[in-house]
């Protein structure tokens, strides 16, 4: 699986664990909704800076999100 897919697919798993609307997420790590929406469907490349805002809004360490799904 290329690692665009799986970041989106852990980002959107995550949220939706935690009850957290695209916009709530966004919101939390300073980013546009829309945005986040591409992230999650592969359809724009994430960079660091913006992994570690999300991740920091999930509450969890950035490489969970770069992680291999199970």
């Amino acid at each position: 699986m290329k690692l665009r897919i799986q970041v989106g697919l852990n980002i959107q798993e995550l949220r939706r664990s935690r009850g957290l609307s695209q916009e709530t997420l966004a919101d939390r790590a300073n980013l546009d909704r829309g945005y986040i929406g591409k992230i999650e469907n592969a359809k724009h490349a994430v960079s660091i800076d913006k992994i570690e805002a999300i991740a920091d809004a999930l509450n969890v360490h950035a490489m969970d999100l770069l992680r291999p799904r199970s």
